[in-house]
């Protein structure tokens, strides 16, 4: 969904989505529907800025025990979109040297915000870096392989040798 700056009437314009279509499917899996509700308010003829909520609720998969789990997001965000100036994206062959009042800016070529777009990467900005069903997450047993959460180990408290442990023997004959 394109929203050309000259279709924001000047006392803004909100938007309340429903529509699933821009969610990225291919990537990630949802339990439930989504909802954003955005505000677009032009400042001048350049300059708009795009304020909004997003919820989801997004099934990942655990990095510790391997299982899913439902992560619900509420995510609030803010993206200043500019209108580059013809002539500085002529002159600089594509190539900007952006001053620290630009650094917050998306810099958009024709004067459109493809709304589905924002909102897709608001999913994944809103992802954290690593994936935890919970911190107390034990994970997996690295000789048996069985999910520590729900058993015990089947290992039988048999001690393995780490390949290291030639170094910690040279450790004590140093000292």
């Amino acid at each position: 969904m394109k929203i050309r700056f000259d279709e924001i009437p000047s006392e803004g314009l909100r938007l309340t989505i429903k529509d699933e279509a821009w969610f990225p499917d291919h990537d990630l899996s949802r339990d439930g529907g989504v909802l954003a509700v955005v505000f677009l308010r032009r400042e001048g003829r350049a300059r708009v800025l795009m304020e909004g909520t997003l919820t989801v609720t997004v099934c990942l998969t655990c990095d510790r025990c391997l299982e899913s789990y439902p992560l619900p997001l509420e995510e609030t965000f803010v993206v200043d979109f500019e209108l580059a100036d013809e002539s500085v994206v002529a002159s600089s062959a594509g190539e900007h040297l952006l001053g620290s009042n630009e650094m917050d800016a998306v810099f958009l070529l024709e004067p459109a915000i493809d709304i589905y777009q924002v909102l897709e990467q608001q999913v994944f900005l809103a992802l954290p870096e690593k994936h935890l069903c919970a911190e107390q997450c034990r994970g997996l047993c690295g000789g048996c392989g069985v999910n520590l959460n729900e058993q015990d180990c089947r290992c039988g408290g048999e001690k393995r040798v780490s390949p290291f442990s030639v170094l910690a023997g040279l450790k004590q004959t140093k000292e």
